[in-house]
């Protein structure tokens, strides 16, 4: 998530702050987070003020002095504030890819996981960011962490709070599925009603012993497959989500058979190219694979999806590091704020419809080269 830091002036609050940020003092507007380099005449309805460095005013009110020139955040953005002196986007006004980030806590150590290690919940912040917004219609809500189920009763009362505030609101959840072993624990999220609720759950390998390596939790692969039968027992959406990386590239092809004869009624597979941050860079030299290295191996295993009939894309992973006939099936996926491309895509032919790269992985592949010509000889796969 986007986040700041600076200086907190006027630390006796609750703790952390919410409220949308502004650039103007409309007086109509409740729990704001001013942006303004002086106080207003009126502080009706502010919660916070966040001011530029030497910019700091006389007030009861909590501020947050920071460098002007570090601040990306946008008018309708809801945003938390810490007593520490970080302010987080919880919420983007205008982005693509809405989002509800639950928990930093999580019960696997995947050796790869680019989200960075944390000790906070966010339920509670995401409670009472849902009364600040307006979930936006024909847009699919996602739910990530951590791991979101860790609190299945928080998890619950979030999902029932979407239901009444926007009835029948899709709503995608990224689990890594081991607490659906329980099956008491999927009843609880099939009770909730006026709800089109998903569930995105990682699959790295047909082979135990290697899923539980990448998870870092033995028996873990029993643990998922046990989630996903029973989420299926109960008419639940299911994604499975496969991370491609050195430890499994070469099995793809084997775990699209395994997926097709053990998991038939998972609704969508998304093969994931890497995000090299976090565990990923501290473990690059034992996970790193270049996409165009398993271009082939990629290849393979989408002509499998198609050959079976299931629907299969491709996320992450730009369009000149795959197979040409593979094209149709990637995505551009990539969440807005962490969405970037090189110098050299600037005159590509696909960069419209490229996902380009990670911004936050600290390297990038060498073999990215602009398309300047998108006639091709090789005839494309067809989804079924």
């Amino acid at each position: 998530m986007k986040q700041i830091n600076g200086k907190i002036i006027n630390t006796n609050r609750t703790w952390p702050l919410l409220g949308k940020f502004c650039t103007h003092n409309n007086l109509f507007t409740r729990n704001k987070i001013l942006f303004c380099d002086k106080r207003p005449l009126l502080e009706i309805g502010i919660v916070a003020y966040i001011v530029p460095e030497g910019k700091t005013f006389k007030t009861k009110k909590p501020i947050l002095e920071v460098e002007k020139s570090v601040l990306s955040f946008s008018p309708g953005d809801v945003v938390s504030i810490t007593e520490q002196g970080t302010a987080s986007i919880l919420w983007e006004v205008d982005t693509q890819h809405p989002a509800l980030y639950v928990t930093d806590l999580c019960n696997s150590k995947c050796i790869m996981c680019p989200q960075n290690e944390g000790l906070s919940e966010h339920y509670d912040e995401c409670l009472k960011l849902l009364d600040l917004i307006d979930l936006p219609k024909g847009h699919t809500i996602g739910i990530t962490g951590g791991e979101p189920t860790l609190n299945m009763d928080r998890l619950v009362e979030i999902l029932k709070k979407i239901a009444k505030k926007t009835p029948n609101t899709s709503v995608h959840i990224l689990t890594n599925g081991r607490l659906f072993a329980n099956p008491e624990n999927v009843k609880k999220i099939a009770s909730v009603e006026k709800i089109d609720v998903s569930f995105g759950v990682p699959l790295y390998s047909s082979i135990a012993e290697e899923h539980d390596y990448i998870v870092g939790v033995k028996g873990a692969f029993s643990e998922t497959i046990d989630g996903i039968y029973n989420l299926g027992k109960y008419n639940q959406k299911i994604e499975i989500r496969v991370v491609v990386m050195r430890q499994n590239y070469k099995q793809l092809k084997l775990l699209a058979n395994y997926i097709y004869r053990n998991l038939p009624f998972v609704v969508h597979v998304a093969l994931m190219g890497m995000e090299y941050h976090g565990n990923a860079e501290t473990n690059y030299d034992l996970v790193s694979i270049d996409a165009f290295d398993y271009k082939n191996n990629l290849f393979d295993a989408v002509r499998e999806f198609v050959r079976y009939d299931m629907v299969v894309d491709v996320y992450n992973i730009p369009l000149c590091l795959v197979d040409s006939r593979i094209k149709n099936f990637c995505r551009d996926s990539i969440s807005t704020w962490k969405k970037s491309y090189l110098p050299k895509c600037e005159d590509c032919k696909l960069k419209s419809e490229c996902c380009g790269v990670f911004a936050t992985s600290f390297t990038q592949s060498p073999h990215i080269t602009p398309v300047l010509s998108t006639e091709s000889g090789d005839a494309d796969l067809q989804k079924g």
